[in-house]
């Protein structure tokens, strides 16, 4: 095997500083804060691209987690009622590296003072591979725009998103009740869950990140039948004493909350809270806040004010979302497509989906002309 000589690894060396710098320049274009709000951002992205066109250092609570965490707080209504301002930084099924990152997103020009944790995602496991392969994934996302919104292209094509992200929270206003066994905890059981090995390597990063730069983290469940059970609780209780962390369980607190089971959950397994279950979500979690966080009230400083401007928009979606959902929206106008295109050909799922995206935009450009 021939031996690599300077020139050679000269040579490398500048390959890799060309690729670099071409990434770097593409990283322009890719910004993902202007095509979030151009509506050309992919949903499950849209919370994290949207935090890099919030005023910078106003956020002082960052709101982390999977789906639960989406749907935990409302940061308007959060605004509106305490004055401390927050932001909803989950996405569906995050994995604890992609928390890592978001955290480390955010502090880019926030000066956050706690992080929320909404502590679901500590209990999925990953396999070696998978998660090697994910953590450089995510750490090549987290340093550059084009590799994380290389996709926008495609998006222009198939046409903008509608959701409507009010610092972070989707309005959702379905209403299905949760009708099995209350209570579901059986507070009999004395097991104790331990997150697996690799998310706690992750954990403890978040951890020390967190120390390290003044931020109070404060471990927290929100109230899902579907999601929590008597061992889990127990083991974060375990987890939080060991790192003198708080751990706020909506799932034992449920009666202190207010839940309702029959109008405060969007699923009929009790996995997700509606609007009405966030809202009871919000004033459990601000009320810890204040009363233990030293958090200052902003409501009054005129630096703030963008917060009150966007609290009539907020209200309108409030009233425009009454009894439905953007993804029972989607669903349902996928389900007249079909309807309308029954018997036609169109292949696959992605197929389907260029296909009626291509007809609607067909149609809106003829509407344009």
């Amino acid at each position: 095997m021939k031996r690599l000589t300077w020139k050679d690894l000269l040579k490398i060396a500048a390959f890799a500083a060309g690729v670099i710098i071409i990434i770097a320049l593409l990283d322009i274009p890719f910004r993902g804060g202007y095509w979030y709000l151009k509506g050309y951002v992919a949903d499950r992205d849209s919370r994290i691209a949207g935090i890099q066109e919030e005023p910078a250092g106003q956020i002082d609570v960052l709101n982390v987690g999977d789906s639960l965490a989406d749907n935990a707080i409302t940061p308007v209504e959060m605004y509106r009622d305490y004055g401390i301002t927050s932001y909803v930084m989950g996405r569906d099924l995050q994995k604890c590296i992609e928390t890592y990152y978001a955290i480390k997103l955010a502090l880019r020009n926030q000066n956050i003072k706690v992080v929320l944790w909404e502590v679901h995602n500590l209990c999925k496991g990953q396999k070696d591979y998978e998660r090697y392969m994910v953590g450089i994934s995510e750490y090549a996302k987290y340093r550059s725009q084009f590799i994380k919104y290389h996709y926008v292209w495609k998006r222009l094509m198939e046409g903008k998103g509608v959701r409507k992200y009010f610092k972070g929270y989707v309005v959702n206003e379905v209403t299905v009740p949760y009708e099995k066994k209350v209570p579901y905890l059986n507070l009999e059981v004395t097991d104790a869950f331990d997150p697996p090995s690799d998310q706690m390597r992750v954990f403890q990063k978040i951890y020390d990140l967190c120390r390290k730069e003044g931020i109070q983290l404060i471990l927290y469940a929100v109230p899902s039948p579907h999601c929590y059970n008597m061992s889990m609780h127990n083991g974060y209780v375990r987890l939080a004493q060991k790192y003198d962390l708080p751990f706020l369980d909506g799932n034992i607190d449920y009666e202190k909350i207010g839940i309702d089971f029959a109008k405060d959950y969007s699923d009929d397994d009790g996995d997700h809270l509606n609007l009405f279950g966030v809202r009871k979500m919000t004033k459990y979690l601000a009320e810890y806040l204040v009363r233990e966080c030293g958090l200052e009230d902003h409501r009054n400083d005129p630096a703030y004010k963008s917060w009150s401007d966007i609290l009539p928009a907020y209200e309108q979606e409030v009233l425009d979302m009454e009894g439905t959902s953007y993804p029972k929206m989607e669903r349902e106008k996928e389900e007249r497509w079909e309807e309308l295109h029954k018997g036609e050909d169109l292949g696959g799922s992605r197929d389907r989906k260029e296909a009626r995206n291509g007809k609607e935009n067909k149609g809106r450009n003829k509407r344009k002309q």
